[in-house]
């Protein structure tokens, strides 16, 4: 689970903490609300009396260089950006015990996994609104040079408050999290290098896992697979295990969106652009991405068999 995020915390109870993770911080852990390979999070209270998220590295990896190097580079990303749909950094330092943190406003809500496997699917409409305010937010980090990485569901934050503060990003309906494996663009740092395949296996693309240029396209095809999940409740694609999920990004033909939802002909062509094979057949942007979401909402949904020889070229990269 991300910094920014736990699901209704007012609600869930406080477990006590053996060991305090945040020595020499001003913050005193409340509770933990997950983790990842190597940080943690939890729920915590500042010397103000105010609660936030904070994400720390474990303290098995404090003494290893790349690990710390990524979540500082995580927090700096973070705090270079400005958008409602990101959640800025608050503050940020290193404990007593050498382990990097930062913090983040304490957001009640459920990621889009966790709407998904409750509810199986959403209408069109409402994850294309969705999505389209996860895609300004990337349009606003692939501005500024960064790459996200690993969008998915998982990394959507749907919030169920509203913060009041213009500083806490008020009045947001989602939240992308999760810059952890961010790429600097043309920055040499030794942790966003194309050739280390960094992400989720279900949502790479596939020039993520041939080891080619990772740039905004790249997030383009993975929103593109979440949106498709979001009105279809499936992947595109049929795979189990890290492996077949990869070869099925480089090799497979995803499947057609109205097959599985009744979608409109635009909606399901914008789809199927944002998740086809090469780079250059895509969406140029994620504003773009977002522009062709917007006209498409505009539409009602009909049946356009011309159309599926079209929409079937553009999603495998072959020529029309």
């Amino acid at each position: 689970m991300s910094a920014a995020a736990a699901e209704t915390p007012s609600r869930l109870p406080l477990p006590r903490i053996l060991h305090d993770p945040l020595p020499g911080t001003g913050y005193r852990a409340l509770r933990r609300l997950g983790g990842g390979a190597t940080s943690e999070v939890y729920e915590a209270v500042g010397r103000d009396g105010a609660r936030r998220a904070v994400k720390v590295l474990r303290a098995l990896f404090a003494d290893t260089p790349d690990a710390v190097f990524r979540l500082e580079q995580e927090g700096r990303a973070l705090a270079s950006l400005r958008h409602p749909n990101l959640a800025p950094v608050l503050d940020a330092g290193t404990t007593a015990a050498g382990r990097p943190y930062f913090t983040m406003p304490l957001l009640e809500g459920l990621t889009v996994k966790d709407r998904l496997a409750r509810g199986r699917r959403m209408a069109p409409a409402e994850a294309c609104a969705i999505v389209a305010e996860v895609l300004d937010a990337l349009d606003t980090a692939h501005h500024a040079g960064l790459v996200h990485r690993d969008v998915k569901p998982g990394n959507v934050f749907l919030t169920t408050t509203t913060t009041t503060t213009a500083a806490e990003g008020g009045g947001r309906r989602c939240v992308l999290l999760d810059f952890g494996v961010a790429k600097i663009v043309a920055s040499p740092g030794r942790l966003t290098t194309d050739a280390a395949i960094m992400g989720t296996p279900r949502y790479l693309a596939p020039e993520q896992i041939l080891g080619g240029a990772v740039d905004a396209r790249t997030d383009v095809y993975a929103a593109g697979l979440t949106l498709f999940e979001m009105i279809a409740g499936r992947s595109p694609f049929d795979a189990e295990g890290s492996i077949d999920w990869m070869r099925a990004h480089v090799e497979d033909a995803p499947r057609r969106l109205r097959e599985l939802a009744p979608v409109t002909g635009e909606l399901e062509r914008a789809v199927a652009r944002a998740i086809a094979k090469a780079p250059a057949r895509r969406w140029a942007s994620a504003r773009a991405f977002a522009t062709a979401l917007a006209r498409a909402g505009e539409r009602e949904p009909v049946a356009a068999r011309a159309d599926e020889a079209a929409i079937q070229a553009v999603a495998v990269g072959a020529s029309p």
